[in-house]
């Protein structure tokens, strides 16, 4: 078989994605007594790597962490590119494809924090200290922070997992945010700062977070007949469901939205006129959702006069 090369961002947590795709794709060749491909790995710079604008407003449905991944696929220098599922737009050029979603991690978000901007007020509110400064490049989570929190203040913050937990350690900010996927793969050090699960049924994360996701060309059948046999459809359906939300919103990062589907039932959270709204759908068997579906559970969002619908009691939890 001839040597293949995949395609991937250069940092630390992208790395580890492409390098746990290359095993599991080697583990299930050598279980199947398939020849295990000599694989190379292409590091390559994206937007989202040499622009470190404090926003992301906008940015990822225009392929800012993969649109030059996307430009090698086309032109043949990679055979496949590893993505962090949450950051490839959810409407996919019609000349490349999905060939597997892996096994989701934890798709919840972490709250690291100083310990000394703790302070617990209800079990319905973050706890934080009035006027803690938390970090995050998220609209999404600057949405949920300023619904759950007492006062505490969102505060821009770009840069890496382990640069962002470098700011952190050095008090740039009493607080920050970020997926727990990330903070589990990489092994980082939490020694002295005090860190809460965020419940994602309350907490919405990412649509598609905590998922890795290989994309190819569309009609390679040779890459895609490697990938088959570790596509987890689980995980596929969950993140597309939670995907098509988002794409039927026409929102990408501009909306502050939030979805979680375990099973038949969905979590989805939205910023309206009247503050942050969540709802709990159960969905249809019938997948991809039909759009009508999509459409009819997003209106009673937009239009909800609650803040919360939902039977889950706890906010956070410490880890």
């Amino acid at each position: 078989m001839r040597a293949l090369t995949v395609g991937t961002r250069g940092s630390a947590l992208a790395l580890w994605q492409t390098g746990h795709a290359n095993t599991a794709l080697s583990e299930a060749r050598l279980k199947s007594g398939h020849e295990v491909p000599r694989i190379e790995v292409k590091v390559i710079t994206t937007q989202g790597d040499t622009n470190l604008a404090e926003k992301l407003a906008g940015q990822l449905e225009k392929g800012f962490f993969t649109q030059e991944l996307e430009a090698e696929l086309r032109a043949g220098t990679i055979d496949w590119a590893v993505h962090s599922l949450k950051d490839l737009p959810t409407r996919l050029p019609q000349d490349l494809t999905l060939a597997a979603v892996l096994p989701r991690a934890r798709c919840a978000d972490l709250l690291l924090m100083r310990p000394e901007a703790f302070e617990a007020v209800s079990e319905h509110r973050l706890p934080l200290k009035p006027g803690a400064r938390v970090g995050s490049s998220s609209l999404r989570r600057e949405a949920m922070l300023a619904h759950f929190s007492n006062a505490a203040a969102a505060v821009p913050l770009r840069g890496n997992v382990t640069t962002r937990m470098q700011k952190l350690r050095a008090g740039q900010y009493d607080a920050i945010l970020l997926a727990a996927a990330g903070v589990e793969r990489l092994g980082l050090d939490l020694t002295g700062l005090t860190v809460f699960e965020l419940n994602p049924r309350r907490w919405q994360p990412a649509p598609g977070q905590g998922a890795v996701a290989v994309q190819t060309r569309r009609g390679d059948a040779e890459v895609a007949a490697l990938f088959a046999p570790i596509d987890h459809p689980a995980t596929g359906s969950a993140t597309e469901t939670e995907r098509s939300f988002l794409r039927e919103l026409e929102g990408g990062c501009t909306t502050p939205f939030g979805c979680h589907v375990d099973g038949d039932t969905a979590w989805l959270g939205l910023l309206t006129p009247r503050g942050w709204r969540t709802v709990k759908a159960r969905l249809p068997a019938e997948r991809p959702l039909p759009p009508s579906v999509i459409r009819a559970i997003l209106t009673t969002l937009q239009n909800a006069d609650f803040q919360e619908e939902t039977d889950e009691r706890w906010l956070y939890r410490p880890l």
